[in-house]
Parts: structure tokens; sequence; C-alpha cells
């Protein structure tokens, strides 16, 4: 188990309810890092290691995978994933010319909703196939900030955070 008396953030729970995948500052690089904890044991593992900030963790619906978001490679915004086991090697799932934050898996898998910044557009809404080609595509762009996506539990709906009103809504 860990002391989690320094800063954590980015906190969720695994669908069985039974881990949270958190970012945690490690206390001697000062970076953030992707730590799983288990309630019922009261422990907790590191997933990740490197030298980049490690944020914003989601879990796969069936809590085998555990996505986030990170800068390690020169600062360039990316998203990864691997095992909620910690074994085998972080996987590379997306790099961008833009800040991009991991946010909704689909239930089935398939999809994976995340956030990304552009200068022109501010917050948008995008999805990542995380089988085939895996090639991105926008679901909603708008002159406004749309964030915090997630999928319905049956995948057929999306529910979103607007700013087109002046607030968030």
């Amino acid at each position: 188990n860990g002391n989690y008396l320094t800063p954590i953030s980015n906190q969720k729970l695994s669908s069985d309810g039974k881990r949270i995948a958190v970012s945690k500052v490690d206390p001697q690089t000062k970076t953030q890092d992707i730590y799983v904890i288990d309630i019922a044991r009261n422990t907790s593992s590191r997933l990740t290691s490197d030298p980049g900030e490690d944020r914003y963790p989601i879990w796969s619906p069936d809590g085998s995978r555990i996505a986030w978001n990170s800068n390690r490679e020169g600062g360039i915004p990316a998203i990864y994933q691997k095992l909620a086991s910690g074994v085998g090697e972080d996987e590379l799932l997306l790099k961008s010319d833009a800040p991009i934050s991991p946010s909704s898996w689909s239930p089935d898998g398939r999809f994976l909703l995340y956030n990304r910044t552009d200068p022109k557009t501010g917050t948008d809404i995008w999805v990542l196939p995380t089988e085939g080609e895996k090639k991105p595509f926008v679901f909603l762009q708008t002159p406004f900030n749309e964030s915090a996506p997630r999928f319905s539990p049956d995948g057929k709906f999306v529910a979103y955070i607007s700013q087109d009103q002046g607030r968030a809504e």
C-alpha cells in the first residue's frame, strides 16, 4: 500500500467496484504516475513509471486494461494503455499534435472517446477505434467546448458537457 497523503487525482473506479485507478505524484520525480488500488486487499501497485506526466486513467469495460494520457515523448500528447495487472509493456494508442485525454470506453470495448483541444474550436470530442485501422474521427466539434464524454451503458448514446450556453451544462 502507498502513502496517499501525497496529491492524487483523476480517480476512476473499475466496473466491478473493486479497484481504483489514480494519478499520484511520485515524491522523488515530482511527476504523476498511474497506480491501481485494490480496495478489498488495501494494496496498491504502480502501473506506470516513466519520466512523463501520466494522468486521466480510465478502465476498459471488462476491467482488464487502463488507458491514460501522457506527455512522455518530449511533451507530445499521447494516449497509452496497459493491462491493469501491470503485466507487459505500455501500448501507444494515439499521438497528437494537440492536448488529448481519454474519457470513456464503449461497453463493447471497440471505441474510446477522448477530448482533443484545438486552438480554433476549443475542446472537442473525438473517437478512437480500438480495432482495425484505429483511425480517429471527430464525434463533435463546434466553436464551444465539449468535454467529459461518456457512453451510455448500452453504448447507444453519449452524454457530455457543453459550454454552448456560456457555462458548463
